[in-house]
Formats: C-alpha cells, structure tokens, sequence
C-alpha cells in the first residue's frame, strides 16, 4: 500500500460539551501524528463562538444548519453536506460523532459506496433514558437498523461499547474520553464550608430534580453544605435548582471550572445515563472524591469504594454526608481518584488508544507520513 498522510473527516450534529471536547483531543492527537482533518458540525445553544480556534492549525470546517430534531430539513442539509466534503477531501476515514450524526452519515456511507472506513461514536447512546420506554423503543430500533450498515462501533466506555456490541453483533473499539492536563495539577484549596458540586447542562438527562433532592437531604444533616451547579441549560431545572438553595454559576470556562473543583469536597453527579462522563473524569484528575448515581457511564467512570461511591438515587444523600464527614476518606479517595485518572484517562492511554484504532504506526510523528489503514467496513 501506498503512503500518505491521513486524511480523517469527522461529522457531528453536536459541537458543544463532552463531544466536542473529544473530538478537539481527537484532531490534536491525529495532527501530531500528520493527518489531514476536516470537521463537518452544526451548532448548539453552547457551541463555544471561538470554536475553530480550539482546534489544531491546519483542520478545515464545514458548517451545516443547525440541528433542531431530527428532521428532514436537517437530515438533507446535513446528507448533503457531508457527501460534498466526503467527495471532495477523499478520505481514509470517517468518524461519525453522536447519534444524529452517526444515523445520517452511515445511510448515505452506504447510498453512496464510500470506500473509507466509517466510525461511529455515539458519545451516550440515545435511547438509555430509564423512563422514557416508547421514545426508547425508537430509538433503539433506529441504532439497530443504522448497526447494520457496516459502520465499526467504538464505544467511549466500557458500558457503552458493550452494548453497541450487543446492537452490532460485531466487535466494537474502545476510545474513552480523555482528560486535559490541567485538572491533574489542580491545587487543593477546599472552601471552609462542606462544598458539593456538579458539572454540567441543566437538563433531564442529568436529573437536576435530584440533585436538589441531595442537597436538600444534607442540608438537613449539615445545614452550613453549599451545592454548586457549575453550567446552564434549561430555565425551568435552573429555577428548580435555585429555589431548593442551591447555586447556577452559568457556564464557564476551563480555568474556572478548575477552580470550582479545587475548592469541592464533593463532586457529586446525579445522572439518568451517560456514556463516559467527562466532568466526572475532570473531577477525578482533580483529586475530589466522587458520588455517582449507579447508571451506564458512571460506573464506567468510577470504582465504587476506591475513589469514589456509585450508589442508588436514594442512597446518594447518605453517601454525600458520610464523605463530608470523614475528611480522612476524602483525601484516601482523592488521591486514589488521580492515580487511577492517570493511568486510564490521561494523554498516554488516549494516545495509544487512537493510534490503534486508527493504524497509526507508533514511530509517525507530525513530520512523518503514517500508513493509511483502508479497512473495508
């Protein structure tokens, strides 16, 4: 096979949160390694407005209409787009980011016969939501139908790949989400007051409802706990939260959210699903102890008794108080939570991950061609 540089296309409907950061750690690990990128993306209410500027030089950018369910506007803006930047940049590979994405991209893969291998990564799968069983149904039919189409499955954790694995009946990849450095050298000022704090968009998925409910079960045990929700989303989970005394900063920046963990006692996330969280990883690299609800994602994240609890809805509370009362506990489980963020989510182990899963030869470096992998998929 002939050599060149990679050529890789990702393609998301979602350029905003957890899947946007992977995709940013994705692009500057195949920039190192001397691959071409183009991204193909529309926005969200909190798609970040310098967002090109997050990437490595060199990655190109198509723009699509921005997505407000999936309908067939949407669906043919964004089919369009990506056959015109599938046919013009030619690439080795396809990685499909999020389920909207993933759904579009690996029908027109197929109307269309590209020869480039096709990713799909559905950063949380969009059918794991506990309560919602007919939108469930839907969704989970719709994943199976589009896991017939060839595309390789590559799960953000281990949960995650499990069940694409189950919808496939193939072998799915692991990536998991990567952390940035800069929460391993968060220093530890935790704030006078017991302090918990979530990271996150005010929405169902995260279940503001019970983080209120936590907050409000503490309190009771120790009056003096402040409860921070760093992040925005929906007005109504916002006055939910602000009224059971709990604080909204809005969202922030890296530095800030930093911070907010160095000064927490407690990271707390109370989630209905999740496919690895981010935010939870970010607190582990920081040294904060956490408390998760026991969903997919979470206990992916996680190892219960270790670095953290996983625990029922109704015994996060109990579990929340019994760390701010035991401080030598947190700091046991604080520093368990770095080493094992270092060791699973740190830049070597995403590093060794994406080369493997993209054929990248470990002796390629940001000056070198690396060998193309085409793999028929």
């Amino acid at each position: 096979m002939s050599r060149r540089d990679l050529r890789v296309i990702h393609a998301t409907e979602c350029a905003a949160a957890g899947t946007l950061s992977v995709i940013v750690s994705l692009t500057h690990e195949l920039a190192a390694a001397g691959a071409q990128q183009t991204i193909v993306y529309s926005t969200r209410a909190e798609t970040p407005s310098d967002l090109e500027a997050l990437f490595p030089v060199g990655v190109s950018f198509v723009r699509v209409a921005p997505a407000a369910g999936l309908h067939l506007e949407f669906v043919r803006h964004f089919f369009a787009g990506l056959a015109r930047t599938v046919r013009e940049f030619e690439p080795d590979v396809l990685h499909l980011h999020s389920s909207k994405a993933g759904f579009i991209g690996r029908v027109a893969r197929v109307l269309n016969r590209w020869p480039c291998r096709v990713l799909y990564s559905p950063h949380g799968l969009s059918f794991l939501d506990p309560d919602k069983h007919a939108r469930n149904t839907v969704f989970r039919s719709l994943e199976w139908l589009a896991a017939g189409l060839g595309a390789v499955p590559v799960g953000c954790g281990r949960g995650e790949a499990d069940l694409l694995e189950r919808l496939s009946g193939r072998e799915a990849l692991l990536l998991e989400n990567p952390v940035d450095e800069i929460f391993f050298d968060v220093p530890r000022t935790p704030s006078a007051a017991p302090t918990v704090m979530t990271l996150g968009r005010l929405s169902r998925q995260k279940a503001p409802e019970r983080f209120a409910a936590v907050a409000r079960a503490v309190r009771a045990h120790t009056p003096e706990a402040r409860f921070i929700w760093v992040g925005d989303g929906d007005a109504s989970y916002r006055t939910l939260i602000e009224d059971s005394g709990c604080e909204v900063t809005g969202w922030c920046n890296r530095a800030a959210v930093a911070q907010h963990l160095a000064r927490a006692h407690v990271y707390l996330q109370t989630s209905r699903w999740e496919g690895l969280p981010i935010s939870v990883i970010q607190a582990l690299a920081a040294g904060v102890p956490c408390v998760v609800n026991d969903c997919i994602g979470n206990r992916d994240a996680v190892e219960n008794g270790v670095d953290g609890f996983v625990a029922a809805p109704d015994a996060l509370a109990s579990r929340v108080s019994q760390l701010l009362d035991d401080v030598p506990l947190q700091h046991r489980f604080g520093a368990a939570a770095r080493v094992e963020c270092a060791r699973r989510f740190g830049r070597a182990a995403f590093r060794a991950q994406v080369r493997q899963i993209y054929g990248i030869t470990e002796h390629a470096t940001a000056h070198d061609s690396v060998e193309a992998h085409v793999v028929s998929a």
